[in-house]
């Protein structure tokens, strides 16, 4: 078999982390020349296959084969010798350096000693026209749209004399037409090129109809493949799995908070920015209401327009009946809107100052006297409602130093300061432990008692069942606004919806 025909397989792959099986005996294959799609719902063991056949780790038992030969990688270098490259969601483009120059890091052309810039921009050129790419050698990366960054990395890992490449979620940030455009290049490029290529996606209808070869995985396990003739259905049966028996939500019900339903705080509709379309929904103070989807869905980037960090193009959102559009994050916070990002560490905590200065940020003008502000008053504000929470550790040092969860309770100490009567709640328990999870569950769940309107984002089935009282499903930007009572669903029907974009599955 020539090298331009071997397939790239992984055979009975298994690993652990901690101890805990993640992959359970794995086969997969590469084929030269085909696109092979890659699903699964969040946990599946999708990320950790793709990291182990990218050089990323390394499997525990199992073996690779290139062909007939069985090879090992330690790094991503090691995997990019043999012709095998992955393109990840965050782009490792750099943004301020030109086309030819992203083309050429790590590996500078040199004549004399001297960078030979000629002969890089012409190798350049040549790349771009060879692939039909219509961008300009000397253009800023920055500058460029995003599907042309998108295939700028595609061709740039080609162009080291990869054969086989990973995508993840390479279409997340497209709309429709420019996601359909770039998989169709992408598949060109496979024909044309003998490249084989994988797709790992949320996103069945775009990505299904480029796909040769389709396989699902669920528990670390390979559950379904399907080779020409693919159905969506199929792969949406094959996700769900046996998820569908009723969720015990144990001594509270679901969805049994009953509040006067007058006029709701919340009322979205047909929302729309640049990358949300005709979002809806409606929310009332004292309830907790879950949002669901699937990564790219449109969910954080809701919160984000709410609290004025993206723009609105279109549609009406109003707050307790009155017309409502936040401009920045301090417009939202003197309307009452709070927000705990996802991301803690890179956009929550401010990492050396204590948990009090950490809690009380958004509300330091409360305590100034005169001109200069009363820390002392402004700690012990927070220590009351840090107390009340049963947050742990040394609140006067570095919130660094603090565990996960109680970096977060800190951060909801930060939202309950400033009174927020709509507080966005977005993955609340993401990286704490059970133990914290408890405790952070009890707060929100105070917060909706005293009257606030909840919504809470989270990609853990379970956990919206047991916090929320109604349910909203986001799919590729949208949300028809018509939710389900949390006592009512299961999870089998959550993943049905966010799959398929049909709510009726609820």
């Amino acid at each position: 078999m020539s090298s331009s025909n071997r397939c790239y397989c992984a055979r009975d792959v298994k690993v652990s982390f901690a101890g805990v099986p993640v992959l359970h005996g794995v086969d997969f294959d590469v084929v030269p020349g085909e696109i092979h799609g890659l699903f699964g719902h969040n946990g599946a063991g999708k990320s950790t296959l793709l990291k182990i056949l990218a050089g990323v780790n390394q499997q525990d038992s199992g073996e690779l084969l290139l062909g007939d030969e069985r090879i090992s990688l330690s790094s991503p270098r090691d995997a990019l010798q043999q012709g095998i490259a992955c393109v990840y969601q965050e782009l490792r483009l750099i943004p301020g350096m030109t086309v030819w120059k992203n083309l050429f890091l790590g590996r500078e052309l040199r004549k004399n000693r001297l960078l030979d810039e000629a002969a890089m921009i012409a190798h350049t050129q040549k790349v771009l026209h060879d692939y039909k790419l219509k961008i300009n050698p000397h253009s800023l990366v920055k500058d460029l749209s995003h599907p042309d960054k998108q295939m700028l990395e595609v061709v740039a890992n080609l162009d080291r004399n990869a054969r086989f490449l990973f995508l993840d979620e390479p279409t997340t940030a497209l709309e429709g037409a420019q996601a359909e455009a770039l998989l169709r290049e992408v598949q060109r490029i496979a024909r044309e090129k003998n490249i084989g290529v994988v797709l790992v996606s949320h996103k069945l209808d775009e990505v299904l109809g480029v796909c040769d070869e389709a396989t699902v995985m669920c528990g670390g396990r390979v559950i379904y493949n399907a080779k020409h003739t693919i159905r969506k259905q199929d792969i949406i049966d094959a996700i769900v799995g046996d998820a569908g028996s009723p969720f015990n939500a144990g001594d509270r019900a679901p969805g049994s908070r009953q509040r006067e339903r007058t006029t709701p705080f919340l009322d979205v509709r047909n929302l729309s920015t640049d990358r949300l379309r005709d979002v809806s929904m409606q929310a009332w103070p004292g309830e907790i209401v879950g949002i669901y989807g699937l990564a790219g869905a449109g969910r954080t980037r809701f919160c984000r327009t709410l609290y004025g960090l993206e723009a609105v193009l279109d549609g009406d959102v109003h707050l307790a009946g009155k017309p409502y559009r936040a401009g920045s994050p301090a417009h939202a916070i003197s309307q009452g809107v709070g927000y705990l990002t996802e991301e803690r560490k890179k956009d929550g905590i401010v990492p050396l100052m204590s948990s009090f200065a950490n809690a009380t940020l958004p509300i330091l003008k409360r305590f100034r006297k005169r001109a200069l502000v009363a820390h002392d008053d402004a700690a012990r504000s927070a220590n009351r409602i840090l107390v009340e929470m049963n947050t742990r550790g040394d609140l006067r040092g570095p919130i660094k130093s603090l565990s996960g969860g109680n970096q977060q309770k800190v951060l909801l100490a930060r939202v309950i300061g400033q009174d927020a009567k709509l507080v966005l709640l977005d993955e609340p328990t993401k990286g704490v432990d059970i133990g914290a999870k408890a405790d952070i569950y009890a707060i929100i769940r105070r917060m909706a008692d005293e009257g606030r309107c909840v919504v809470v984002v989270s990609s853990e089935e379970e956990e919206l069942l047991e916090i929320a009282d109604r349910v909203l499903v986001f799919h590729q930007g949208m949300c028809d606004g018509l939710p389900v009572a949390a006592g009512e669903l299961s999870i089998a029907g959550l993943r049905k919806a966010a799959w398929s974009g049909n709510t009726s599955m609820l």
